[in-house]
């Protein structure tokens, strides 16, 4: 999906935003995202279930907006599938603010995300389920996730140890190929946004307020310690401990080590994506993570 295409696409469906100018924000491995003109966000999917799970977005957001301290998005925008592009896409109102992985992480700090963090994880789990069940929200209990991304992240270990031949490669990959305890999961269900990681926290520039939660495909019905891996992947332990601190759910350790071992997935996982697609920034932050979750406590 290029710029034209998708400045064209939008023009022809809503005559209201013309004349449309747009500017790419970035591609991951679901969507492509557009700026439009200056107020609007558009993302195009790339494949029949990211589809899917879009509609599931736009019939749950608008229902979770209001039970959240941090805003997220509300698709007012619904595009149709035509010749062109064979898919439904959506926009909405863009919300201010630069994604946490693009800030430097000497200016993040645990004291000042703590709070706001443990306050929206807190509202967001607490969440009815049988409500988010109506909207067609997905279950995946975390012992299937774990599998996922233990899978993915040994498939895509040789890009590791291309991006970085001299570190304890050895070390990461036994973590890696460890028993976390998800086996014995006993913990209960929450709805939970499940790939809450830095590149979807929208920060001021400063790092010192969080703005807003984006990208919702992979939402999901499972325990909460899935959201709490990607603090562990943002900041490591510090900034997940903080978190746990002003968070008022349910949290045991083994929880925590299945969060920490998780995050450790997506950081080989980062990496392997951030060497395919040229993306250094996800390799730095994939390497980083890795040695934050693998060293020994």
């Amino acid at each position: 999906m290029d710029s034209t295409l998708a400045s064209q696409l939008i023009e022809a469906q809503f005559p209201e935003l013309s004349p449309v100018r747009v500017v790419r924000l970035g591609e991951g491995c679901d969507s492509t995202a557009f700026e439009v003109n200056r107020h609007w966000v558009f993302r195009f999917p790339k494949r029949r279930d990211v589809e899917e799970q879009s509609r599931i977005e736009r019939r749950l957001l608008p229902i979770l907006a209001d039970r959240l301290p941090i805003p997220i998005p509300i698709f007012r925008f619904a595009g149709r599938s035509s010749p062109r592009f064979d898919r439904e896409f959506n926009g909405y109102p863009r919300i201010a603010g630069v994604p946490a992985m693009q800030l430097l992480p000497g200016i993040i700090r645990c004291e000042t995300l703590a709070g706001p963090i443990g306050a929206f994880l807190s509202a967001l789990h607490a969440f009815p389920v049988d409500q988010a069940r109506s909207v067609g929200v997905p279950e995946q209990r975390i012992a299937e996730i774990i599998e996922e991304v233990r899978e993915d992240a040994l498939a895509g270990f040789d890009a590791v140890a291309q991006a970085a031949p001299r570190a304890p490669l050895e070390r990461w990959r036994r973590f890696l190929e460890s028993d976390c305890g998800a086996g014995g999961v006993t913990g209960g269900v929450a709805l939970v946004h499940n790939d809450f990681a830095a590149e979807h926290i929208l920060m001021t520039e400063d790092g010192q307020a969080i703005t807003g939660v984006i990208d919702w495909t992979d939402v999901a019905i499972s325990e909460p310690e899935a959201d709490f891996a990607g603090l562990f992947h943002w900041g490591g332990e510090p900034l997940a401990r903080a978190v746990l601190e002003a968070y008022r759910g349910g949290l045991d350790e083994a929880a925590m080590v299945r969060a920490r071992y998780m995050a450790a997935c997506r950081g080989a996982m980062d990496v392997a994506f951030g060497v395919e697609t040229r993306r250094p920034e996800y390799v730095c932050s994939g390497l980083q993570a890795l040695g934050w979750c693998t060293a020994p406590r």
